[in-house]
């Protein structure tokens, strides 16, 4: 205690002082995204804090909780907050029997204003069936099936797709 504040001494660091829980809140707040903050994340903003001469018992989850309710750096961390899920594959019996389908856009315009792709994929060959569109509705979707793949491979099984509005019918 020095001049009545109170200091932690560190090994590595000069003498900490030592900060009550709102007060190391403040700076915290103040490091992450003051007018020279960086929006860096927990481990980097903890050593900042510390580096500054700051220390109070409940730094690293005061840490913690800033950086995970900072929107900024949810939306932009690099970070993946889900468990991964195993990957699956879908097995398809024979040629034809099983199709996925899914719309790619929007792109630079094309020929036609066409802006859009329809793709169909079989499971089994790994064929791909591609057409450029304008717009997709439902009526495309049900052209595009007919011409690429029932009048070409026949009728498939199953057509599996992200159940977007266009694959509605």
């Amino acid at each position: 205690m020095q001049e009545h504040i109170l200091y932690k001494k560190s090994y590595t660091l000069p003498l900490l002082r030592y900060l009550s829980t709102e007060e190391g809140i403040r700076i915290l707040q103040e490091i992450h995204s003051g007018c020279c903050g960086a929006h860096t994340g927990t481990r980097i903003l903890a050593n900042k804090a510390l580096r500054a001469g700051y220390f109070w018992p409940t730094m690293k989850q005061d840490v913690i909780r800033l950086v995970s309710k900072c929107e900024r750096c949810q939306k932009h961390s690099s970070l993946i907050h889900q468990p991964a899920e195993p990957l699956t594959t879908m097995l398809s019996p024979c040629p034809s029997m099983q199709w996925g389908m899914d719309i790619i856009g929007l792109f630079h315009l094309a020929a036609g204003q066409r802006k859009f792709l329809l793709v169909a994929i079989d499971y089994f060959t790994k064929w791909i069936e591609v057409e450029p569109w304008a717009r997709i509705t439902e009526g495309e979707v049900m052209k595009f099936i007919w011409k690429n793949i029932v009048c070409r491979f026949g009728i498939p099984r199953e057509i599996i797709s992200d159940n977007g509005h266009q694959f509605q019918s």
